[in-house]
């Protein structure tokens, strides 16, 4: 009798490796070095490859992987993650679905990273099932302990406490982050960027500069209070922490003592990204009630502030700004309808930050 052996799960049988060269090249130079294939690109039938070492993603130290390595979906979800938390001194999480984030949490007093982290993942449990942890802190057992109540496919930090990385089990990848290489991403107008360089599949290239912002503080956003109404000194805070949180345009945050409540993403008008993120918050708050779920802040709409990338093109969104209780918007200056708009946010009592001149911060990434 012969007995068959135990077939062990093959750890590349997911990976679709392609025919990606070593190093790109320009004039017969090599300008890039391939770090590694990736597991595939954007989806399973596509393949990719990851270059440029020195890059912030390239430096990346994988301290466990899963399923045959990081998909292209998987890095992106990465940069993004690490572009808007790097604005933050503060503990901060962001957690991201899709190159855009479904929770972001930062500390505007001090209080334990787990909380942090609930904070960002209460906002919308149902869609950080399965999502991209960044963290801007090390991350101690008890940290450890709470992110593994829902299963999580990359937690990326700067640092991982004694035993934490072997505390967690099944597919998920982590990845330690180089502060050098984190801290030199360009953010700001004035840093050191390279201009992006888009090739599209018609075969035609897109050269254009990289988006950056000269909002840095508070005292920048209290230059351009408009409204009658002055944001109390919470709601600036909020207003700025909005600001800085990336998403794929057009898009509307909502944000409460630092931790979003609503995101709306992607729609074609202004006031469907703000009915899609109260939709959303609606639903989640009926989820959490059937479910007996407790989240550990108070994710209701009222009292959060609005953060837009575009200007409000009609009041409709003001409007509703009122009846759901908020208090407090930033948006871009800009439309015909600019003066109509302040005029409804100044008889409605809402505070208005209106950024100068051209500045958007549309983010179609």
């Amino acid at each position: 009798m012969t007995l068959a052996m135990e077939k062990k799960p093959d750890p590349l049988a997911t990976k679709h490796a392609g025919m990606h060269p070593d190093a790109l090249h320009v004039n017969d130079a090599p300008v890039s070095i391939k770090v590694m294939d990736l597991r595939y690109g954007t989806n399973p039938t596509q393949t990719a490859a990851l270059y440029n070492p020195q890059s912030f993603l390239g430096s990346l130290k994988e301290l466990r992987t899963g399923k045959g390595g990081p998909s292209q979906t998987n890095y992106e979800d990465i940069l993004y993650a690490a572009i808007s938390v790097g604005y933050f001194d503060a503990p901060t999480v962001a957690i991201m679905k899709h190159e855009n984030p479904s929770g972001f949490a930062t500390q505007y007093a001090p209080e334990h990273l787990s909380e942090t982290y609930r904070k960002a993942r209460d906002g919308d449990f149902r869609a950080a099932f399965g999502g991209t942890v960044f963290m801007n802190r090390e991350v101690d057992m008890k940290t450890a302990e709470t992110v593994t109540e829902l299963f999580t496919e990359v937690l990326v930090a700067p640092g991982f406490g004694e035993g934490v990385v072997e505390r967690f089990k099944g597919s998920m990848r982590i990845f330690q982050y180089n502060e050098q290489a984190f801290n030199s991403i360009p953010r700001y107008t004035g840093d050191t960027a390279q201009p992006e360089i888009r090739r599209l599949v018609d075969g035609s290239i897109i050269r254009a500069d990289p988006l950056l912002t000269p909002i840095r503080t508070l005292n920048d956003l209290q230059a351009h209070i408009v409204s009658q109404r002055r944001p109390a000194e919470n709601e600036l805070q909020d207003l700025l922490t909005g600001y800085r949180i990336r998403l794929r345009s057009n898009s509307i945050r909502l944000v409460k003592n630092g931790y979003t409540t609503g995101l709306g993403t992607g729609q074609q008008d202004r006031i469907m990204c703000l009915d899609g993120a109260v939709y959303k918050n609606k639903r989640l708050q009926e989820l959490a009630q059937k479910e007996n779920r407790t989240r550990i802040a108070d994710y209701s709409i009222a009292g959060s502030c609005l953060i837009s990338d575009g200007f409000f093109p009609f009041t409709d969104s003001i409007e509703l700004c009122a009846e759901l209780g908020i208090k407090a918007v930033l948006a871009p200056h800009g439309g015909q309808n600019f003066d109509k708009v302040l005029a409804k946010a100044n008889e409605l009592g809402i505070a208005f930050v209106d950024l100068p001149g051209e500045l958007r911060f549309f983010d179609h990434h």
